[in-house]
């Protein structure tokens, strides 16, 4: 027999930690900045002199399947041919032409 090879795509979320640094003349003026931003993300107001990006990591263990419809209708798995060829994905009107 011989052995074919595959890969799997699997989009899910998770979340991301980005640590950074504010330069302030004392934390209550560190933080004021920090909630100007009203919530977006910190790369946004990296500047390498106020803000200042220290280090980042991915948390793997709070890692979730990510459902079609929560993907706008596109397929959150998929399949490939070691080559790259698609095989199948995860959308219901491939499933049904199996």
């Amino acid at each position: 027999m011989e052995a074919f090879r595959f890969y799997q795509d699997r989009k899910v979320t998770c979340w991301e930690r980005t640590h950074f640094e504010v330069t302030a003349e004392n934390y209550e003026e560190a933080v004021a900045l920090v909630k100007s931003w009203q919530g977006e993300d910190v790369l946004c107001f990296e500047d390498d002199e106020k803000i200042i990006i220290t280090d980042g990591e991915t948390l793997y263990d709070t890692s979730e399947n990510l459902s079609i419809e929560e993907n706008g209708g596109q397929p959150t798995i998929e399949v490939f041919a070691d080559n790259g060829e698609d095989i199948i994905n995860n959308k219901p009107d491939n499933i049904k032409r199996i």
